[in-house]
């Protein structure tokens, strides 16, 4: 994996999604949500999203960032302080855009399917942030084979889908999130590297 491109496409991600700042932006991206939504709701079912959605939860991230610590503690602490700043940034963006959740502008067809209500904004998407952050990031600490990264992308793709499936994400917020995962995971790797953790 290249660090330093998966660190720009990241950025670059992250940025796309500030276009539903854009009011015509805004209706497309409303829009294909809802098409979204419907089409994953009933053509894959919500039952694998659902078992999935715990991979992207903050417990489950700091449950592998302590497992980081405890096999190489310089290691995980740098991947923590990351991840800290990186959840930072999401949670501010969240306060200052102060998106609301698609199934709260009660859209003709859209239901909130999450098993836990959220009350946070909308955008970035936390739980795609923290998904693609583990994906990129565990394959990277073992020295994985390029293969590994395929099955984590795969993963975290099906719970950054699963957004849009349980009505609780507009697609730009997902790319967001996904972005600040990919940059933040990237910096981790190319710190590591600098420090002499990776050999690869």
């Amino acid at each position: 994996m290249n660090a330093l491109i998966t660190l720009w496409l990241g950025g670059i991600l992250f940025g796309i999604g500030f276009l539903h700042l854009r009011g015509k932006i805004n209706r497309a991206d409303a829009k294909s949500f809802l098409t979204g939504h419907i089409f994953l709701r009933e053509k894959i079912g919500v039952s694998l999203f659902q078992r999935l959605w715990f991979l992207g939860r903050t417990p489950f991230a700091l449950f592998c960032l302590g497992g980081l610590i405890v096999l190489d503690w310089r290691a995980g602490v740098i991947a923590g302080g990351i991840f800290g700043l990186a959840a930072g940034l999401e949670v501010t963006v969240k306060r200052l855009v102060g998106r609301p959740r698609p199934f709260k502008l009660s859209p003709v067809g859209a239901d909130m399917l999450q098993p836990q209500p959220p009350t946070d904004p909308s955008f970035p998407s936390g739980d795609s942030f923290r998904v693609w952050f583990l994906a990129l990031l565990i394959p990277a600490f073992w020295g994985a084979p390029w293969y590994a990264y395929l099955v984590s992308g795969g993963v975290a793709s099906l719970v950054t889908l699963g957004r849009l499936a349980m009505g609780v994400h507009y697609p730009l917020d997902t790319i967001a999130g996904t972005g600040l995962g990919l940059t933040s995971a990237s910096s981790t790797i190319l710190i590591w590297r600098v420090a002499g953790l990776l050999t690869v």
